[in-house]
């Protein structure tokens, strides 16, 4: 159901606060995936040499810019890197949907070929095995995992329709998802 979280996040995001996509394979899923659709929201992201350094930071920022709320999907290693941007969430008074997808690293270096090397987990993929509900404490806000996609279609929409930040983090298996990915692409060149 990872795909279906980026879907879901383009189809209900309201209009028209923005929204900022992550590096990596947020923003390579919801191109993917995201359905068109005629809206006054920006969509925004962080892109170039910048990588997901700053990227919490980046996107509040924007988000400041509007007294909309801002809609946030990000990746687990971009959250752990600009985990202290959280910081500008009180400084900045911006109200936040952050859709944490967390599949224990760096899952998108499934798609390269270094995938069969030996030094594929530990240097590429870098699991990291952390717990992101305390950043709910640290920085004062709300944090929710969710289990399914029903769940998370409700916990969105209760989401960008109230104040204050609420993290919602999905939890995937990055291998999984990437075979998933293969065999869908797979079924997509056999149809055409």
């Amino acid at each position: 159901w990872e795909w279906g979280v980026l879907a879901d996040v383009a189809r209900l995001a309201p209009d028209p606060p923005p929204a900022f996509f992550s590096n990596s394979l947020p923003v390579r899923d919801l191109d993917r995936l995201g359905e068109p659709r005629s809206a006054d929201r920006p969509v925004l992201g962080h892109r170039g040499p910048r990588g997901i350094d700053g990227l919490i930071s980046t996107a509040l920022g924007a988000g400041s810019a509007t007294d909309e709320p801002l809609v946030l999907v990000t990746g687990d290693l971009a959250y752990y890197h600009d985990m202290n941007g959280l910081l500008a969430l009180a400084r900045c008074t911006v109200d936040a949907t952050i859709v944490l997808v967390d599949n224990d690293g760096g899952g998108i270096f499934h798609m390269l070929p270094i995938e069969d090397h030996d030094s594929f987990e530990s240097q590429f993929r870098t699991p990291h095995g952390l717990d992101f509900e305390p950043t709910s404490e640290l920085y004062g806000l709300d944090y929710q995992r969710v289990p399914d996609r029903a769940t998370f279609i409700d916990a969105f929409e209760q989401s960008v329709s109230r104040g204050g930040t609420q993290v919602l983090s999905v939890e995937f298996d990055a291998e999984d998802s990437h075979a998933r990915r293969d065999a869908i692409q797979r079924r997509l060149v056999e149809s055409l």
